[in-house]
C-alpha cells in the first residue's frame, strides 16, 4: 500500500493546496481553514488564507481590518517548557499564522492554539502539556495570507498553505521546528494514506500500533524525498536561508509556486462544486511521459473531486504552461459513474483518456468494475479494454460494449487479526474462459448471481498458501501483518518469486527474496 503511494512522490514536486471538504456533513471533513464565503460569520473557519479578488472574503488572523485573533493558553513557565518553536520559511514569513490541528480535520477549530509569525518568520506556539503531548502526532498548519511579508521576495500577493507534518516522537523544549515547502511535501504523503487520513491525535495516542505504522510511512517518506531531491535529511528540515543555501531556496520556491496556484483553483473548483465531500488540486513538475530519460521538468495540474455519494466527478491531469496559467493539453481525463448494484453491491464504470504529449493522439482506456462485499469479503471483477484513437477530435465515448474485452481482473481482499489479505488474478485473451455471462455486467443485477461469482473465487485458489485453480496470465498475492511490533509484508506471484520487507523499529525495513517461501536472501538487483 505505502510503496505505490511512495513511488509516485519520487517522480513528483507535490505542491497541494492540502484542503479537504467543501461542506462539512457526515463523519468526514468539515472543510479547508480558508472562508469561502464572503462574510466572516464563522471565526473558527476563517483563520487561514485566501487568495485576492474583488469580494470580501477575508485573509484571516493577520487581516488589518480586525477579525479572528490567535488563540493561545495563558503563557506560563510550564506552557513556555511545552511550547513549540521555529521559523515559517519560504523567505522568512512575517504575519502568517500557524496552529496545530489537533483533530487532524484540516480546519482551525477555536480549541486549537494559534500564533502569528514575526520577524525572520519566528513563531512560539504556546501548549499545555495535553496539547504538547498531541502535537507529536498531528500536523501544523500556516496559513500565509496575501498581505502577509516575505522578508526576500516582499508583500504575498498570491495566498497559500504550508504544514509540518507530525514528528511522531517527543521534542525536547530547544528543539526548533521549521516550517517550509519542503516539509509540506512530507506531509502530502502521510496526509493522504489510509493509516493516517482523519486519525485524531486521541485515536493515535490510544494505539500503539497505530503509531508504529505512521512511523514506518514517515521513514519511507523521507528517504524518498531526500533520494528524489539529492539533498540529506538534515537539508530537509533545515533553515535554508540561514545556511545559505542557495540551491535549496530555489527548490522551496518553486514549490510554493505551486502552492500559490493550487489554492487559487481550488478556490474556483470550491464555488462551482458546492457540493463536493473532497477537492484536491495538485501542482507539480515532473518528466514528461514521452521522454521518460529527459532531465526536463515541465509543470503538471492534477485535479481530483470526490462527491458526497463516493463518486468522482473530476479526475484530471492537465500539463500547464510555465506560469501555471494556461492548459497545453489534457493528459488524463477519467470519467467515473458510481451505481449501486443488486443487494448493496456497486458497480463503477470508468473512461480514461490518456495522451503523452500535445501531438499524441492518444487512447481511450474503459473498464466496468463489479465490488460485492459478502461477510467482511470483498470481491471485484473488472474488465477492461483500450481503444486506440483516431483524431484528435474523437471523445472516449461512455456507452462502450465489453462483449468482446479481451482483459480482466479478479480481486478479493479480507482482514482478520490485524492481518490483511489481498489476491489479483489477470486473465487475457487465452484465459478468459469462465464467467462469459460476466461482462456488460450494469444492467445484470437481476440476472447474475453474486453466489456465482463467490463460488468462482472459492475454487480460485486466493487463500495465500493455495494453489492457483482457474486459468490465468498472471496472479499476485499479499499478506500485510501488523499483528506483531512491527510490520511484515510478504508476497508472491506467479512466475515462482517471493519477497518480504521486514520493518525495524527505525521505520525502516530490510528485504528479502525467495523462490520457494522458506529459504530467504537478500534481493538482487
Amino acid at each position: 500500500m505505502y510503496k505505490s503511494h511512495l513511488k509516485t512522490l519520487s517522480l513528483a514536486i507535490l505542491c497541494s493546496t492540502l484542503f479537504t471538504g467543501c461542506g462539512g456533513g457526515g463523519g468526514g471533513p468539515k472543510g479547508p481553514s480558508i472562508d469561502l464565503s464572503n462574510n466572516n460569520n464563522t471565526p473558527s473557519q476563517n483563520t487561514g488564507s485566501t487568495a485576492s479578488n474583488n469580494n470580501n472574503t477575508t485573509t484571516g488572523t493577520v487581516n488589518n481590518n480586525g477579525g479572528n485573533t490567535a488563540t493561545n493558553p495563558p503563557i506560563t513557565d510550564d506552557h513556555s517548557r511545552y511550547a513549540r518553536r521555529g521559523r515559517v520559511i519560504d523567505g522568512y514569513v512575517q504575519g502568517a499564522t500557524v496552529w496545530l490541528d489537533l483533530n487532524n480535520n484540516a480546519v482551525k477549530d477555536e480549541n486549537e492554539p494559534s500564533v502569528i509569525s514575526t520577524d525572520k518568520g519566528s513563531y512560539e506556539l504556546e501548549l499545555t502539556e495535553e496539547q504538547a503531548q498531541c502535537a507529536a502526532y498531528v500536523p501544523t498548519y500556516v496559513d500565509v495570507p496575501v498581505g502577509a511579508i516575505d522578508e526576500d521576495l516582499g508583500e504575498v500577493t498570491k495566498a497559500y498553505q504550508m504544514v509540518l507534518p507530525p514528528t511522531l516522537t517527543s521534542l525536547e523544549g530547544e528543539d526548533q521546528q521549521h516550517i517550509t515547502p519542503l516539509t509540506t511535501v512530507l506531509w502530502q504523503s502521510l496526509y493522504k494514506t489510509d493509516v493516517y487520513k482523519d486519525k485524531t491525535c486521541t485515536a493515535i495516542l490510544a494505539d500503539n500500533a497505530l503509531q508504529e505504522q505512521l512511523k514506518i510511512v514517515m521513514r519511507e517518506t523521507i528517504v524518498q524525498v531526500i533520494e528524489h531531491y539529492n539533498i540529506s535529511e538534515q537539508q530537509l528540515f533545515s533553515d535554508y536561508i540561514e545556511s545559505g543555501d542557495e540551491a535549496l531556496q530555489k527548490l522551496a520556491e518553486d514549490i510554493v509556486k505551486g502552492l500559490q496556484a493550487s489554492v487559487e483553483k481550488y478556490l474556483k473548483l470550491a464555488k462551482e462544486y458546492v457540493d463536493a465531500h473532497e477537492i484536491r488540486v495538485l501542482h507539480y513538475l515532473d518528466t514528461p511521459p514521452a521522454q521518460p530519460d529527459s532531465n526536463e521538468l515541465v509543470w503538471y495540474r492534477s485535479i481530483l473531486i470526490y462527491g458526497k455519494d463516493g463518486s468522482t466527478p473530476v479526475n484530471q491531469r492537465v500539463r500547464m504552461d510555465d506560469n501555471l496559467e494556461t492548459v497545453l493539453f489534457v493528459q488524463y481525463d477519467r470519467k467515473r459513474i458510481t451505481s449501486p448494484w443488486s443487494d448493496n453491491h456497486t458497480y463503477i464504470q470508468s473512461t480514461d483518456l490518456v495522451k503523452n504529449s500535445a501531438d499524441d493522439i492518444g487512447h481511450c482506456f474503459q473498464s466496468e468494475k463489479l465490488e460485492v462485499k459478502i461477510d467482511g469479503i470483498t470481491y471485484e471483477l473488472n474488465n477492461w479494454k483500450r481503444i486506440e484513437r483516431t483524431s484528435q477530435q474523437q471523445a472516449c465515448d461512455d456507452k462502450v460494449d465489453f462483449s468482446d474485452t479481451k482483459n480482466r481482473v479478479l480481486s478479493v481482499s479480507y482482514s482478520k487479526d490485524r492481518v490483511s489479505y489481498l489476491t489479483e488474478f489477470h486473465q487475457d485473451a487465452n484465459s478468459i474462459a469462465e464467467l462469459d455471462d460476466w461482462l456488460n455486467m450494469s444492467g445484470k443485477s437481476e440476472i447474475l448471481d453474486v453466489i456465482v461469482l463467490v463460488a468462482y473465487f472459492s475454487l480460485a485458489g486466493y487463500e495465500f498458501e493455495d494453489d492457483v485453480n482457474i486459468p490465468f496470465s498472471s496472479w499476485h498475492k499479499r499478506i500485510t501483518d501488523d499483528s506483531g511490533d512491527n510490520r511484515i509484508i510478504t508476497s508472491r506471484d506467479s512466475d515462482g518469486t517471493w519477497q518480504r520487507q521486514t520493518y525495524q523499529d527505525d521505520g525502516t525495513y530490510v528485504q528479502e527474496c525467495s523462490t520457494d517461501g522458506q529459504t530467504w536472501t537478500t534481493c538482487s538487483d
